[in-house]
Order: structure tokens, then C-alpha cells, then sequence
């Protein structure tokens, strides 16, 4: 179960939401590039705040949302919605089922892994989703026929070869300023 969550991993996602950054500004997308960054500031910012915030201030079955969970929704929700852009009939349908079912395979790791809990995992789940349809929305002219996917494609399969199974342990230090802030007082209140 391990290794189908570290698909999930920060250390994999943050170099596939790079080059995904770079095969924008290489094909000229500046405006859908520009919307990438919103989505990635949008998603990474709220569950990075999120997650400083239940380590400070716990409340019940919430610890913290899952970034695996979330991320994955936006970064391989990109991939998947790419995908479906430029295929026809049903290898539409098999682009976002095949991206819908990546995506739930690294939240339900999480859960069989104890990392989350259910409601950790459907908060990350829509905070990704959340930003991802932010991306799709304000970048009307996505799914251009000048974004060649080939060199997109090569690029994720090198990085998921190179560095599936390493992590970044993120939420370490994220927890680590929750409970200094809950120390300092005044957070919770």
C-alpha cells in the first residue's frame, strides 16, 4: 500500500507540477501557466494552512487534511483532463475514469495506511478538486491544439521512474509550527 501512496508524495507531485508549469510556458499557454500557479498556490496554501491549523487547534476526528489526497486531485486531475482534451469518444470517458481512479487509489491508501481519516481525506479531496476546477474555469483556452502531450507524457514517466518511493516529510514541520503557534496562545480562540 505503500507504494501505490507515494504517488502522492510531495516529493513526485511537486516535480510533475513543474513540468507540467514548464510544458505550459514552452507552448506558449502563458495565460492557462498563469492558472496553473493560481491552482497550485490555491491548493498547497490552504492545506499547508489547514494543516498548521488542526496541529495547533485539534478538533475531533480532524488532524489534518490529506495532501496526498488533494494534491494528487489537482496534479493528476491535470494530467487526466489534458488527456481527455485531445481524445475522442470513449477514450474521453477513459482519460478521466483512468485519472479519477489514480486519484482514489492514493486517498484510499491513505485511509488503509491509518494516515487520514475519512473526513481528512474528503477535506483534501475538495480542496484539490476545488483548485482544479479554479484552473479549469479561468483558463478558457485550455485543451489548445498548439499543447503538443507527448513531451508532457515522456517527462511525468521519467519523473514517476526517478522518484516514486521518495518522500518529503512536509507535514513534520507543518505540525512542528501548529504547536508552536498553540504554545504561543491566541490561535484557537
Amino acid at each position: 500500500m505503500t507504494s501505490l501512496t507515494d504517488f502522492g508524495d510531495l516529493a513526485l507531485l511537486l516535480p510533475l507540477a513543474a513540468a507540467i508549469l514548464l510544458w505550459l510556458f514552452v507552448a506558449g499557454e502563458r495565460r492557462v501557466a498563469l492558472w496553473w500557479l493560481v491552482a497550485l498556490t490555491l491548493c498547497l496554501g490552504v492545506i499547508g494552512v489547514l494543516k498548521v491549523y488542526f496541529a495547533a487547534c485539534p478538533a475531533g476526528a480532524m488532524r489534518s487534511p490529506s495532501g496526498h489526497a488533494g494534491f494528487a486531485a489537482l496534479v493528476y486531475g491535470m494530467i487526466a483532463a489534458c488527456l481527455a482534451t485531445r481524445a475522442k469518444g470513449y477514450w474521453r470517458l477513459v482519460a478521466l475514469v483512468g485519472g479519477g481512479m489514480v486519484i482514489a487509489t492514493i486517498a484510499l491508501s491513505r485511509l488503509v495506511l491509518g494516515a487520514h481519516t475519512p473526513i481528512e481525506i474528503a477535506l483534501g479531496l475538495l480542496i484539490g478538486g476545488a483548485s482544479l476546477t479554479t484552473l479549469l474555469w479561468g483558463s478558457s483556452a485550455f485543451g489548445s491544439a498548439r499543447l503538443p502531450l507527448r513531451p508532457l507524457l515522456l517527462c511525468a514517466v521519467v519523473i514517476i521512474v526517478l522518484l516514486h518511493g521518495q518522500q518529503l516529510h512536509a507535514e513534520a514541520v507543518l505540525h512542528a509550527m501548529g504547536r508552536y503557534l498553540a504554545r504561543a496562545g491566541g490561535v484557537c480562540s
